[in-house]
């Protein structure tokens, strides 16, 4: 096979290639729209809540927008003719792993979920978690923080879910 016959042959191949190619790229634009969208959409609606809950919200609308991603590009893949299946089965051990070597800071950043979203404390309250107490000032997605005689007192989300939380009304 000369030259020129190899860079036919390329050439045939492209062009049947092609439309595959094209209705899988559409699949994925598809994909990326919804995408963008369903991102925008849950955004708009955190916005009428409390300033808490918008941070959670947040978080599951990055999620959502990366989920609608991943499934976009398995689909686009798979219509193009690739063979998906060993990529389906790596990304589920990937995120198996990735989560067991995660376990404590996914343990903090869900127990952060749970706590801005069922509130169990105030801000500005008194609370006492096991040997340490304080005021509540600020709750973020993996730790609470807390004020007790000019120090800041940090303690990890997973920990507010397991101990016994006092809060003390004064």
């Amino acid at each position: 096979m000369n030259k020129s016959e190899v860079i036919q042959s390329i050439y045939h191949s492209m062009i049947e290639a092609a439309p595959d190619f094209i209705f899988s790229l559409i699949i994925f634009i598809g994909f990326w729209v919804l995408s963008k969208i369903s991102y925008k959409v849950i955004l708009r609606i955190a916005t009428k809540s409390s300033p808490q809950k918008q941070q959670v919200i947040s978080v599951l609308a990055s999620f959502f927008k990366v989920s609608i991603m991943i499934v976009g590009i398995i689909t686009a893949l798979g219509s193009w003719g690739v063979n998906v299946s060993a990529l389906v089965a790596s990304v589920g051990l990937s995120g198996f792993a990735l989560s067991f070597a995660m376990k404590d800071t996914l343990s903090n950043l869900l127990a952060g979920i749970i706590i801005l979203l069922y509130q169990p404390f105030k801000m500005h309250q008194h609370i006492t978690v096991g040997a340490l107490q304080g005021i509540v000032t600020q709750v973020s997605l993996r730790f609470t923080h807390l004020e007790f005689e000019d120090k800041e007192i940090l303690i990890p989300n997973s920990n507010l879910l397991t101990n016994s939380i006092i809060i003390n009304h004064k």
